[in-house]
């Protein structure tokens, strides 16, 4: 038998009543027992996510995000659904989810401008809506709204020790720390921890010697001390980019596979990935995270990396998914801290490329590969790649977006469009590695 589609209006007051009643008191999780909460496999969630442009079933995806969604009540992925929603024309269902999205600790006031097919109404629950959005930035717009949010990290301990001992329950214990700590850690299962199977084979079976250290190692009192150097860095910003927003910044316990992520909550930075120092065991870590591993003094060029992520709004939509826009999303972030900070990128992959036939080499690479959606070349590819150095597709974008400012005369207007243009092809162009759009003769 064929399934047939429920009509928009009925989806709407259906999605409108689960507003209206999750918004009423003595509904939390914590009211629950935690074995009963749906915690979803976010791969198998996303499994057939390729197939969507193709099949155009945004809203019955859409309906299964919301539903996957109902015990962890994560904003990024109430933020996900309503992006769904707006490219199946329902915008009213992406408002209901919006205001979920919000009231579980989504922090982006750009939010409407980034769900392609979002349209504005006249509806108080638009009105609303625009009322939150809006009191979002004008607190964000100060840099005293930063913080460093560490209270993650320091719950984590007991979870940890506990799952270390009896490691028959560490997923157990592992999803009461996602349900028991605090709301971001939500946000950071969707996006980081995937399922709790990542999380028992890091923690647990891969390296888990390597955590015991950094349960000692860890030092709230040495983070917080970079926090006056992070807030300087962001005042600098703020003088270049006055439309410059400052979320919060949470450190929590990750999987050793990313030091910061940016997400529609705030920035994101695994304190896992700064205990670096002469002790530090390494049974069970990777080469590439023996490497990744960096010092607590990193935290602040790492968070102005993310706050940059933050603050991009492209909308060059028919780009946006090719190697192209990948780099210079990553390349502009690091070029702003530079910028920021007043300190010169140096690293292993600019020596690299400072040699001529290697950088003739990539270049070539690079020109091949701009349109291609395919970035295994260039970006987050530690450990998979050998006949070059990983990730270096952060360093050619940021020298195009190094040499794009250099060359404007306008250097305002210039991060302005490094941050939000609507076509990447004129960053790449207005920079010293136009040759890379000339055609072959």
């Amino acid at each position: 038998m064929k399934r047939r589609n429920l009509p928009k209006v009925f989806i709407f007051i259906i999605l409108l009543t689960f507003f209206l009643i999750s918004c009423k008191p003595g509904t939390e999780n914590d009211k629950k027992d935690i074995s009963n909460l749906h915690l979803p496999d976010i791969n198998l969630l996303y499994e057939d996510y390729e197939q969507l442009d193709s099949t155009g079933a945004f809203n019955s995806f859409a309906n299964t995000l919301v539903n996957a969604n109902r015990d962890l009540n994560s904003s990024e992925l109430y933020v996900e659904a309503a992006s769904l929603y707006a490219q199946a024309g329902q915008s009213d269902s992406a408002a209901i989810l919006l205001h979920k999205a919000i009231d579980n600790g989504m922090a982006n006031p750009k939010i409407i401008t980034k769900l392609h097919g979002l349209r504005n109404s006249d509806s108080p629950l638009w009105q609303k809506l625009q009322r939150r959005l809006d009191s979002i930035n004008l607190e964000l717009q100060d840099v005293s709204h930063y913080s460093m949010e560490i209270a993650s990290m320091n719950q984590f301990w007991d979870y940890f020790e506990r799952a270390a001992k009896d490691t028959s329950s560490a997923k157990d214990i592992f999803k009461e720390f996602i349900f028991e700590g605090p709301k971001e850690l939500r946000d950071f299962y969707v996006v980081r921890y995937i399922n709790l199977n990542t999380m028992y084979g890091q923690m647990i079976n891969a390296s888990p010697e390597y955590f015991h250290y950094l349960k000692n190692q860890f030092n709230p009192d040495s983070i917080e001390a970079f926090k006056s150097k992070t807030t300087r860095w962001m005042r600098n910003f703020k003088k270049i980019y006055p439309k410059a927003v400052f979320p919060k910044v949470y450190v929590v316990p990750g999987i050793l596979n990313s030091g910061g992520t940016a997400t529609e909550m705030g920035l994101f930075v695994g304190g896992d990935m700064y205990g670096r120092s002469e002790t530090m065991p390494t049974d069970g870590l990777t080469n590439w995270q023996k490497d990744a591993i960096m010092k607590v003094s990193d935290l602040p060029a790492i968070t102005i990396h993310e706050l940059m992520h933050f603050q991009q709004n492209y909308q060059d939509t028919e780009n946006n998914e090719t190697v192209l826009a990948q780099v210079i999303s990553e390349g502009v972030c690091d070029f702003l801290v530079e910028l920021c900070s007043g300190k010169e990128l140096k690293n292993s992959n600019l020596t690299y490329l400072d040699d001529q036939e290697n950088e003739h080499k990539i270049m070539e690479d690079l020109k091949n590969d701009l349109f291609s959606e395919d970035n295994s070349k260039w970006l987050y590819n530690g450990g998979s790649i050998t006949d070059r150095p990983h990730d270096l597709g952060y360093t050619v974008g940021y020298l195009i977006c190094k040499s794009y400012y250099n060359n404007s005369p306008d250097k305002k207007n210039a991060v302005f469009e490094l941050l939000n243009t609507n076509d990447f092809l004129t960053i790449l162009g207005g920079s010293d590695y136009s040759f890379l759009l000339e055609k072959d003769l």
